[in-house]
């Protein structure tokens, strides 16, 4: 339970990144995630969480860097508002969900 603790705490600094930054989607994911690839899929209890993490984490990954930028800024800069939102949206319902599970 404390890795989930742990883990959701991680997850409200990232929700706060996206909620309360100004700036572009991807500029606002780009600070999200590094709170975000901070957690390990083993500190979430579920494997459904586990599987949604491991997805944003791949989304956020997939792309090649440039020069000395690193994976999630590659990825980024080459995502349009609309993937990247959709990003932002599964970050928000993976955090909503681990906080659910932490009240019971």
């Amino acid at each position: 339970m404390a890795g989930s603790n742990l883990a959701l705490e991680k997850l409200s600094h990232a929700v706060r990144e996206l909620d309360l930054r100004t700036g572009r989607i991807q500029e606002r994911l780009a600070r999200a995630a590094t709170y975000l690839i901070q957690i390990r899929p083993q500190e979430l209890s579920d494997d459904g969480m586990r599987r949604m993490l491991i997805g944003i984490k791949d989304d956020l990954t997939f792309g090649e860097p440039e020069g000395t930028e690193d994976r999630v800024a590659g990825t980024l800069r080459n995502t349009d508002d609309a993937d990247a939102n959709a990003i932002a949206t599964r970050i928000v319902k993976l955090y909503r969900a681990l906080y659910r599970a932490s009240k019971m």
